[in-house]
């Protein structure tokens, strides 16, 4: 019965831990329209900095030699990033 008690308290330790986390401010970056000063702090980045940024429905993520369409979409983000995967360039159109 000791044992039972003990991981009772064990769990109730560790969902307060939790709750408590949980209450922490989330700082989110990016912007759901497209206005490249506003991903500007991704330049120089790995492209995998993306994941959890707030982005435009319409985002082309794309290698500096790689072919792309011409055509032009106000609220596409464009990410363009070096063999590495650094970003190098970031735009709309």
């Amino acid at each position: 019965m000791r044992r039972g008690f003990l991981a009772g308290v064990g769990v109730m330790a560790l969902l307060a831990l939790v709750a408590c986390k949980g209450e922490e401010e989330v700082t989110v970056q990016g912007s759901t329209t497209c206005d490249p000063e506003t991903f500007a702090f991704l330049i120089g980045q790995d492209k995998s900095a993306l994941e959890g940024v707030t982005v435009p429905e319409m985002v082309r993520v794309m290698g500096e030699h790689d072919a792309a369409t011409m055509d032009f979409h106000e609220n596409r983000l464009n990410v363009v990033h070096d063999a590495e995967g650094k970003i190098l360039q970031v735009s709309c159109g």
